[in-house]
């Protein structure tokens, strides 16, 4: 009888031989993270992939999965290695040296259209400032109409240009403007709303300025920084309520609401 390493490889042998490495390692969904591997190995999707895993797999496709799964079992990134990230529905391209969304992009996106959705009818604007591989801008121009003016701030050239290109893709650099730089200075006139998804904050002190009357800022503070932060928001929005929204793992979204009345002049 035939050993199961002299059965050709298939795609559920290979599924299932990768399912085990990853779970030995630690992978906290190693089935879910075998699969999207393989999908994206082979350029198929998942439905596929699990309907058919008798199919055939190629031996160079065999050698390059094995090193995919090691990669990962070495701890890099899902996205970093299939050069795809899966966003709120939308597939971004990504360098290797693009930053990743950190945890928390997703609902700080979330927050940033509850707090849209309840605003007057009416065009808004946003800044985010450290944009990264852009899916938060990518996302928040996507799923709301209202934001017809965005500003994606982020210092790295080479991700600006992932970021746009994924952008072009999307027929959304209509809407959003990449801009290279570092802090809410780079933003050339006030918007309705800043988001910063990571903790570091340079130049905090002049989001106010770049916030039209009534506008907000929202940003993702880790525990460790909550105290600092606090004190930095209350010097810079004198007057303007600061409160935590939401819930849920990773950092907190803290938003800070200029009045209506308030001028920087």
């Amino acid at each position: 009888m035939a050993s199961e390493s002299d059965d050709p490889p298939t795609w559920g042998t290979q599924l299932a031989r990768a399912e085990q490495t990853l779970a030995a390692a630690g992978s906290p969904a190693p089935r879910q993270e075998a699969a999207e591997l393989l999908s994206y190995l082979l350029g198929v999707p998942l439905s596929e992939l699990l309907a058919w895993p008798n199919s055939p797999l190629r031996q160079s496709n065999v050698a390059t999965y094995a090193a995919w799964v090691a990669r990962r079992v070495a701890g890099e990134a899902l996205a970093r290695i299939t050069g795809h990230l899966d966003f709120m529905g939308l597939d971004i391209a990504v360098g290797r040296d693009s930053p990743l969304p950190p945890p928390g992009a997703q609902r700080l996106v979330e927050t940033a259209l509850q707090w849209a959705r309840r605003r007057a009818p009416g065009e808004l604007s946003v800044a985010e400032v450290g944009a990264g591989c852009g899916a938060i801008s990518l996302a928040l121009a996507a799923l709301e109409p209202r934001f017809t003016r965005i500003y994606a701030v982020e210092s790295s050239p080479l991700a600006l240009d992932a970021a746009r290109a994924n952008g072009a893709r999307y027929f959304l650099n209509l809407v959003i403007s990449w801009l290279e730089g570092a802090g809410p200075d780079s933003v050339p006139e006030p918007v309705d709303l800043i988001v910063r998804s990571q903790s570091n904050w340079t130049n905090l002190e002049r989001a106010p300025a770049k916030l039209r009357p009534g506008g907000a800022l929202i940003c993702a503070v880790d525990d460790d920084k909550r105290s600092a932060m606090d004190e930095r928001l209350a010097r810079s929005f004198t007057m303007a309520p600061v409160w935590v929204e939401g819930q849920g793992d990773g950092p907190a979204l803290v938003v800070a609401q200029l009045g209506r009345d308030h001028d920087d002049g």
